[in-house]
């Protein structure tokens, strides 16, 4: 297995006094699939977005590929990992969806070509978009502009995936097409950190599952 972050008692406070979590020891394996669990209000989404280095005011350490996260740009991180985040808007800068996608391919790759506008339209069409990728971001549903953030990952296989709260706002028939997905990522070795309070659904293709309880996270067997 192949480490991508290593974290030694890692501490971490939005306000001085109430921490968020206190002295996390942990190592998550590149090419494994993780589900982090955890009530609500817990920090999953905290973790997360401290992985993907958009925060940096932490206590401890966190190794990603042996080098500090601290020290390494978001440019460089993106490059390693895509963050979906658990708020739809979120995920979304362009005006539409496929201008989204193109922004996406961009940011990741660095330039544009016809296999990408291919790739591009593949995405588009698996998660059933493909008829809105002209229309306005403020004219979809919540649901809609969730698979825009979802398409984005198909276009980024080869990268470590974090989402948080994938699965919130998907009908059954995209939930199947969302973990069968996953169950190919799983089969090739590619990883995923999932943030889910939801984690029973994504067991059996979870290789380790992590538990934020009082204010540690915890690895817990995924059997």
């Amino acid at each position: 297995m192949k480490t991508l972050y290593k974290i030694q008692n890692l501490s971490f406070s939005y306000e001085p006094g109430k921490p968020v979590f206190r002295n996390v020891n942990l190592e998550i394996d590149f090419n494994e699939f993780t589900v982090l669990n955890g009530e609500t209000g817990s920090g999953k989404t905290t973790f997360c977005r401290i992985l993907a280095g958009l925060l940096k005011s932490f206590e401890g350490s966190i190794h990603m590929e042996n080098s500090e996260i601290r020290k390494k740009p978001v440019d460089k991180i993106s490059q390693k990992i895509i963050y979906i985040k658990q708020e739809p808007l979120s995920n979304v800068v362009a005006a539409n969806p496929d201008e989204d996608l193109s922004i996406w391919q961009y940011k990741f790759h660095l330039k544009l070509n016809n296999d990408f506008e291919k790739d591009r339209a593949q995405a588009l069409r698996f998660l059933e978009i493909e008829d809105i990728k002209n229309q306005p971001v403020w004219e979809l549903s919540s649901g809609q502009i969730k698979r825009i953030g979802l398409s984005a990952l198909l276009l980024n296989p080869d990268k470590y995936w974090i989402i948080d709260e994938p699965v919130i706002g998907l009908d059954d028939n995209l939930f199947e097409k969302f973990i069968s997905v996953l169950e190919l990522r799983k089969k090739q070795g590619l990883g995923t950190l999932i943030a889910s309070h939801q984690s029973d659904i994504f067991k059996p293709i979870t290789d380790n599952f992590l538990k934020i309880e009082n204010k540690n996270i915890k690895a817990l067997n995924s059997s």
